[in-house]
């Protein structure tokens, strides 16, 4: 295998330390300055108690709804091409080019009460906007094509000739979906599903909007990281950062080490 050049490596090397090693380390750095012991005593602060629960429970809601979506639609796309299903494959990207700050706005002006069906929503007894439907719906919003965008390219690489193939033989729709259409974009799916989690859990602007920003009510983790730098609470604010970044350094490192060790199973069966 050809080697790359030393400088190349070096400049990559650089920029990833630049953008990322660096801040990182300065973020863990001050979140342990005064020790372990201060670290865990600004984790059982009630309001950031509240903030990581309220963000696992968006996360729990957004991401399963975010990859069953990716996964159909994925699936559509590829499977049954249509001038609408390219209309589809185009609009899926829209949250990756809008600022979050719209995104917020947007829902905030159709769902709100004086919004195009907020007043009917609130003749109804729900609200949206400034709870935790509206959280869920704007990271679902922001988060949307992440799983898509991994599934589709992988489906066009495999083709559908083993699905084929199963369906010649007698086998369900189901069955081929679950033993050979699921199995091939499992990797892929886990990666989209990370991405989200990731995406959902560090959204920032289009939660502002939504949610109020209300302590112990609507606050989530990175809305009570942001709160603690404007009111000077730097260590706090430290703190839920790596809480963050750890969430997301592990979910990688678990896929990394999961997908090596299904690599070297292949490699040993093969």
């Amino acid at each position: 295998m050809r080697r790359s050049p030393v400088a190349l490596r070096i400049a990559v090397l650089c920029y990833i330390g630049v953008l990322i090693g660096v801040p990182l380390i300065f973020v863990f750095q001050q979140a342990f300055i005064h020790g372990f012991g201060a670290f865990f005593r600004a984790l059982r602060d009630q309001q950031m108690d509240h903030a990581i629960l309220l963000t696992a429970l968006v996360a729990l809601v957004a991401v399963p709804l975010n990859v069953l979506f990716g996964v159909g639609a994925s699936l559509w796309i590829v499977r049954h091409p249509s001038r609408f299903t390219r209309v589809l494959d185009t609009i899926i990207d829209v949250p990756l080019a809008i600022s979050p700050i719209i995104v917020g706005l947007v829902l905030e002006l159709v769902y709100a009460q004086g919004g195009w069906f907020g007043s009917l929503l609130a003749k109804l007894g729900w609200q949206i906007m400034f709870s935790f439907p509206g959280i869920v719906m704007a990271s679902i919003f922001v988060s949307l094509p992440l799983v898509s965008r991994q599934v589709i390219p992988l489906l066009r690489e495999l083709g559908d000739h083993q699905e084929q193939t199963a369906s010649t033989l007698g086998a369900s729709p189901l069955r081929i979906f679950f033993t050979i259409t699921l199995r091939s974009i499992t990797w892929a799916t886990a990666y989209g599903v990370s991405l989200t989690l990731a995406r959902v859990i560090g959204e920032y602007g289009a939660v502002l909007i939504v949610s109020g920003n209300i302590a112990l009510v609507t606050q989530t983790l990175t809305l009570d990281i942001g709160a603690n730098f404007e009111n000077f609470n730097n260590y706090q604010g430290f703190v839920g950062a790596v809480l963050l970044a750890m969430a997301s350094i592990v979910l990688l490192l678990i896929l990394g080490v999961a997908r090596h060790r299904e690599r070297k199973r292949n490699e040993y069966l093969a």
